[in-house]
Order: structure tokens, then sequence, then C-alpha cells
């Protein structure tokens, strides 16, 4: 392949300005491996058939940085270089290839990572600005299109300077936050049993930070590709279980604290709840699927829009109701989420069945969900598009 008509795209030269710049962390990886991946959709196509990574003089390649590099590209050889190439070699800017991917999303498409190594002919006056400002745009394309209204203007702007940190940390991966979000719910839980009605307010806090907390995992795999199936079981069975445990906490609280058609409600509402997690699951077993517990989500938003449906989906969504019922519970208004919650999960729950039946009938057909997970993405927005996965491999 040739560019320009005059230089041929066999082996890419990636100069850095130096070695801080190659080993730079945009977003949870080195500014080296970030391009060398990037370069992947050319070797594929275009019969690229190496590339070099150039620094400074002195300068030797981390661990973490070759073995980043063997993770994302295992099939594109890769140098260590210390001096520039020659002058009819195809060499680019570093820095601004990976500056130039970012700001079209980390696509790793052909035609992105070709109009990105034109624009890297030129190199950034501040190199390790147009990184910071690189690590900023792949953390605003790890949103999903399929996002509530509550997570778009909350709960994301939240988790993503949550992840900006967290990726800042060496060895931090997705199933650690995955594990954090866990711990969040375990603490809601105790704080619900034990901590009687300063506990209940703890115990509502808590689970609106567990909702903005659990897109943490998601942001890192997608930044980082580490997306896999495993990641998103485990995201929606911690997504659940934090449900569950919410609704088993607050009922236990309020029924110590004497309030028994409450805690009735939210038995009701706990055991319909289960009832339709567990045929989700059933059904996500039997038909070898990932699991994936917002079926009926899936299902309404594959069919002709309709605004009061999409309100209807925005309203079940868990980011609001998380942080609805957080503010009911602290306005004092917790017989009323017990009560609500209840009436809304028996509608769900005959919502659910009915499309779990139908689609058993028609297994062919377009009802199979979305898949719902931080960890891989559905249908993505347009000024949100996802990063692309590299290696299921890891989480």
């Amino acid at each position: 392949m040739h560019l320009a008509g005059t230089i041929t795209l066999s082996h890419i030269f990636l100069v850095f300005e130096n070695a801080a710049t190659v080993e730079c962390n945009v977003a949870g990886l080195p500014a080296g491996a970030r391009a060398v991946h990037a370069l992947t959709a050319l070797a594929r196509e275009d019969g690229i058939n190496g590339c070099t990574l150039v620094a400074d003089r002195g300068w030797t390649a981390s661990g973490d940085l070759i073995l980043e590099c063997e993770r994302l590209a295992p099939d594109l050889p890769v140098r260590f270089a210390q001096t520039p190439p020659a002058s009819d070699a195809m060499a680019v800017s570093g820095e601004a290839f990976v500056a130039a991917l970012a700001r079209r999303h980390g696509s790793a498409s052909r035609d992105d990572v070709l109009f990105a190594l034109v624009d890297a002919r030129l190199r950034p006056t501040r190199p390790q600005d147009a990184l910071r400002r690189a690590s900023r745009d792949i953390l605003t394309a790890t949103g999903k299109g399929g996002d509530g209204i509550v997570s778009q203007y909350l709960n994301r702007p939240i988790s993503r300077a949550i992840s900006g940190q967290l990726l800042k940390i060496r060895g931090f991966e997705p199933s650690h936050a995955s594990i954090g979000t866990a711990l969040l719910g375990l603490c809601m839980a105790l704080a619900l049993v034990f901590g009687g009605h300063a506990g209940l307010i703890a115990g509502a806090v808590l689970f609106q930070a567990a909702s903005i907390f659990d897109g943490v995992d998601g942001e890192m795999a997608r930044a980082t590709y580490r997306t896999s199936k495993f990641g998103a079981a485990l995201d929606s069975a911690i997504d659940a279980g934090t449900n569950l445990v919410f609704l088993l906490g607050v009922t236990i609280n309020v029924a110590l604290a004497g309030d028994t058609l409450g805690a009735a409600a939210g038995g009701i509402a706990l055991v319909t709840l289960a009832a339709g997690l567990a045929l989700i699951g059933r059904r996500a077993r039997a038909t070898r699927q990932p699991l994936n517990f917002d079926v009926v989500k899936g299902h309404f938003r594959q069919r002709d829009h309709n605004i009061v449906m999409d309100c209807l989906i925005h309203l079940t969504m868990r980011d609001f109701y998380a942080l609805a019922c957080a503010l009911l519970i602290l306005a004092g208004l917790t017989h009323f989420v017990l009560v609500a919650f209840a009436t809304v999960a028996l509608g769900w729950f005959a919502v659910t069945t009915f499309v779990l039946a139908r689609s058993a009938r028609q297994p062919d057909a377009a009802t199979t969900p979305v898949t719902r997970s931080d960890y891989t993405d559905a249908q993505p927005s347009r000024s949100s598009r996802p990063l692309q996965p590299a290696d299921s491999r890891f989480i």
C-alpha cells in the first residue's frame, strides 16, 4: 500500500519525542502500545509487516510497554529503537498519532487509522499536552448509547473521573473495580440491616454510590481493550445481587422499625424480582447466551420507537430507580418506595415472562435482547462510539 503515492506502508516508524511520552500512561495504557494496537487494522488489510517505536537515545522499552504491545498486537512484529529512521521510511509522530486516534473515539477501523496517520505527519508542539487530551477523549468514548438519563448527566461524569484516576494505578484492572462495586453493596447491606434509621439513610446513599461506581469497570475495560463475556456476566450478576440485597435490607430495616405493611410490600417485591431474575438466568443457561438481565429493555428497544415506551424503559433502568429510591428514602418516604417497588416488580415480572415465552417460540426472531453490560457495548450513540475490544482473554 502507498500513502500519497510515494511512501510504501510496509513498515511504519512511530517516532516519539522522548522516553517519557512513549511510556506515558494514556487512559491506562502506554502511549506506544496504543499506537501499535491501532496499526493492527492495517496489518490485517494492507500487509503491514511491522512497526518500530522510536524514542530518544538511552531509552530502553519498559516491561509494561513490551507486554502491552504483545497483548494488543500479538501478530505484528514490534521493534524498539533509539534513532530516527532513514528519510525515505514511513515515519509519523507517535504522540500525534495517539491523539488523532483518540479524537476519532479510539476507533481501530482502517479508515480512521489511515486518517490518523495523515494527521500524525505533523508533530505537536506540546506532546505531553496532546497525550493528556487523548486520555480525556478516550474516557469520553467509553460511554454507552444505552445509558439512561441519570447515567448520562450524573453517573457517567462521576464514574469517568473515578476511572481516570484508577487507570493511573499500574496493575489495577476492571475486575478490581467490579469487586469494589460488590464491596459497596456489602457495606450497604450491613448498614441497612444493623444501622437502624441512620443505617437506612446510609444504605440509600450507598445504593446510589454503587450505581455510579458500577460504570467504572466497563469504562476501564473499554479504555484498555479488556472487554470479555466473563466481565459482562460478572457485572450483570453484581448488579442483580446489589438490587436484591438493597430490597432485602430495606425490608428488614422497616420490619424492625414496626412497618409491617411496608415490609410485606418489600417481601412481595423481593420474591417477584428474584423469580424474574431466576427465569432470565435459566434461559441464559439453556440457550448458552451471555447472562443479561435487561431482557425487557432489549426486546422493546429493537421494536419501533414509542415515546411512552421509551419513558417507561428509562424509568425502570437502574440508574433512575437507584437515584429515585435514594432521594425518596432521604425524604422519609421509605414506605412509598417499597409499595412502588412491589407494583413495578409485579409488572416487570409479567412482561418478562411474556417476552421470554415469546422468544422461546420464536428463537430466530429479533427478540434477543441487546447485551447489557458495562463490559460489552450495545448500540453506541453517535457522540459516544465505544472503543473496540482487542483481546477477550482479559477481563
